[in-house]
């Protein structure tokens, strides 16, 4: 009994802590939607002002957002518009966008 105890309270040891999203502000380069017929995902990609570029995949959970705070549609955000990226890193290394306001 006791020993069932234990091993219970090391195995919730070992659970990584929630990952706190990150955050980029830049210029959108460019948008892609998803096409099944040709297999691309949904991905935006953010170019910063030290001219940093980073892509961002955008899933079914990602929220966009416009100026006002109203949420949109992937196809509202466009080439040219500032925004500000809050994304979490995959253990597969992918840029998963949480969320994505469009600033100007």
């Amino acid at each position: 009994m006791v020993l069932g105890l234990i091993s219970f309270s090391l195995a919730q040891g070992t659970q990584a802590p929630a990952q706190k999203p990150d955050n980029f502000i830049g210029t959108v380069e460019s948008v892609t939607l998803a096409d099944t017929v040709q297999g691309t995902k949904s991905e935006i990609v953010v170019v910063n002002k030290a001219n940093a570029k980073m892509s961002f995949l955008v899933i079914t959970t990602t929220t966009l957002y416009n100026a006002k705070g109203e949420t949109i549609g992937l196809e509202k955000i466009l080439k040219g518009n500032e925004v500000d990226v809050k994304y979490k890193k995959t253990v597969e290394g992918v840029y998963e966008a949480v969320s994505v306001k469009v600033t100007k």
